[in-house]
């Protein structure tokens, strides 16, 4: 079935373009003097955990479709492993955790993080959150292999199947905090998991690359049931096997398969159009609703209109990032313009299928 994002894709954009000609971003005739450069600041925010790492390198660095690329900015954790960093630069962002301390959970011990943990962010202006854990790096080397390579989009479907693999269904993994010890959550128990894995004789880098899944499974179901005295059923990738028990335990029983995705079909479709803190909404009926983010994205990406609107207000319109779960999609975009005045306009477009 043809989907129609061109004409969604292009309502979205032409309510952009219209709130920026409130906000005055298309007005030829205010002088350069009068109208000083838009500079987007994102405040990132989140927590280093494997347990909390004090004292680690975080730094953000531009999103490429093999990793990182530019460094954009740096700073340090605190003792609960806590980071804070502004950054001036609107799109997709890795965010990298090196050395620190941290006790480690199997042993007791204090440990040097030496193997690098990543998570991927999207810079759009305002605060966001970005945890970093053994699983948010696994996330980040499986988003390698997927369309396009990394990207906040990528990441959030790798984010999303990397959860479900390890029983976290439902659990945002770059913004829930992991309790690893007291009071411990699920997120937690996976990463005490970890660190029994590794004292066990394997390695955090090994852990994390995920090349090897269907290997990992048995030794992780190990660890899990060593280190937190449960056994437990881990299905990496399509294979399944039943955790081995602790002292007295048994093994753990098959997992229950996935759902299938949200069902398609036609549906009222609410765009929300939000530039400058100024919103503007537009609903249409009876629209084919996308099963996928692929599908919803790649209708998205390869649209023309992006290109166009910017050619004629004189710059670039550039997607930062697009995501999609279950009846909702978010784009998010910017207009950068050169002439007569340098602007730098982020906005998103939200599609909400009713």
């Amino acid at each position: 079935m043809t989907r129609a994002y061109p004409r969604l894709l292009s309502l979205g954009v032409g309510l952009a373009a219209a709130l920026l000609t409130a906000c005055g971003g298309s007005d030829d005739s205010t002088p350069a003097t009068t109208t000083p450069p838009t500079v987007t600041t994102t405040e990132v925010s989140g927590v280093v955990v494997k347990g909390p790492v004090n004292a680690a390198n975080v730094c953000a660095y531009k999103a490429t479709s093999t990793g990182k690329g530019e460094q954009l900015l740096c700073t340090a954790t605190n003792s609960s492993g806590g980071y804070t960093m502004n950054l001036t630069y609107v799109g997709d962002v890795v965010i990298e955790a090196s050395g620190g301390t941290y006790t480690d959970e199997a042993t007791g011990t204090t440990k040097t993080l030496s193997d690098p943990m990543q998570v991927v962010i999207a810079a759009q202006g305002g605060s966001t959150t970005g945890i970093v854990t053994p699983l948010t790096s696994a996330a980040f080397s499986k988003s390698k292999s997927l369309g396009g390579g990394v990207s906040s989009a990528t990441f959030a479907t790798a984010a999303t199947s990397v959860a479900t693999q390890f029983q976290l269904n439902g659990i945002n993994l770059a913004t829930t905090l992991p309790a690893v010890t007291g009071s411990t959550n699920s997120y937690g128990l996976m990463l005490r998991a970890v660190s029994q894995f590794i004292a066990n004789g394997n390695t955090l880098a090994g852990f994390q690359a995920f090349v090897t899944p269907n290997t990992l499974q048995t030794s992780f179901g190990t660890a899990y049931a060593t280190i937190n005295g449960t056994a437990i059923t881990f299905t990496f990738d399509g294979a399944s096997t039943g955790g081995t028990g602790g002292t007295g335990g048994t093994g753990g029983t098959g997992g229950t398969g996935g759902t299938g995705g949200t069902t398609g079909g036609n549906k009222n479709l609410v765009i929300t159009v939000t530039v400058s803190g100024v919103s503007s909404t537009v609903t249409i009926n009876n629209v084919p609703q996308p099963t996928t983010q692929a599908e919803f994205c790649t209708g998205i990406q390869s649209d023309t209109t992006f290109t166009q609107i910017g050619t004629q207000g004189g710059g670039t319109l550039t997607i930062n990032s697009c995501s999609y779960s279950g009846n909702s999609g978010t784009v998010a975009a910017t207009l950068t313009i050169t002439g007569p005045v340098n602007v730098t306009v982020p906005y998103t477009i939200n599609y909400s299928y009713q």
